[in-house]
């Protein structure tokens, strides 16, 4: 059930971030944070970062 909520959070986070271009770090982190350490939420939300700006490009 936590794969679904974090996977539903970071593609919805990551799409509000593709039209708006702010919000990731913002709700992302938060939501990471509730289910893994800090260092390893703030790496995940810099992991997606990444990937949706990769897709940017596209």
């Amino acid at each position: 059930m936590e794969i679904i909520i974090i996977s539903a959070a970071a593609f919805v986070v990551a799409i509000l971030t593709f039209f708006s271009g702010f919000g990731l770090g913002t709700i992302l982190t938060p939501v990471f944070m509730i289910f893994f350490p800090t260092d390893l939420a703030i790496a995940l939300t810099g992991v997606v970062h990444f990937f949706n700006n990769i897709f940017k490009l596209f």
